[in-house]
């Protein structure tokens, strides 16, 4: 009985030495994925500033060039008075 007891001593030494062995390796593999999320935690504030800097060029570019298109309406405009006011000078309205 006493031999029986001592194998099922050593047999149980042996599962915790198991069961510590891979503890131990689940911790570091809790570590790196902790490690991970910190690092996709940073990336996801850049992606989002990232976003809100693309959404405000993407902005100014339709601004401007609808800007551009309202300086190319101003210049006919004044050409078009100018030739206007050119034929009406030649008919001699004053």
């Amino acid at each position: 009985m006493v031999k029986r007891m001592e194998t099922r001593i050593v047999k149980l030494e042996e599962n915790v030495k198991s069961n510590q062995h891979r503890i131990d390796k689940t911790e570091e593999k809790i570590e790196k994925l902790e490690e991970t999320y910190k690092i996709m935690e940073k990336m996801d504030y850049r992606m989002s500033n990232v976003e809100e800097n693309v959404s405000e060029i993407k902005n100014d570019i339709k601004s401007s060039s609808s800007d551009k298109g309202k300086k190319w309406d101003k210049l006919i405009d004044y050409i078009f008075y100018a030739i206007l006011a050119y034929c009406l000078y030649k008919l001699g309205l004053k």
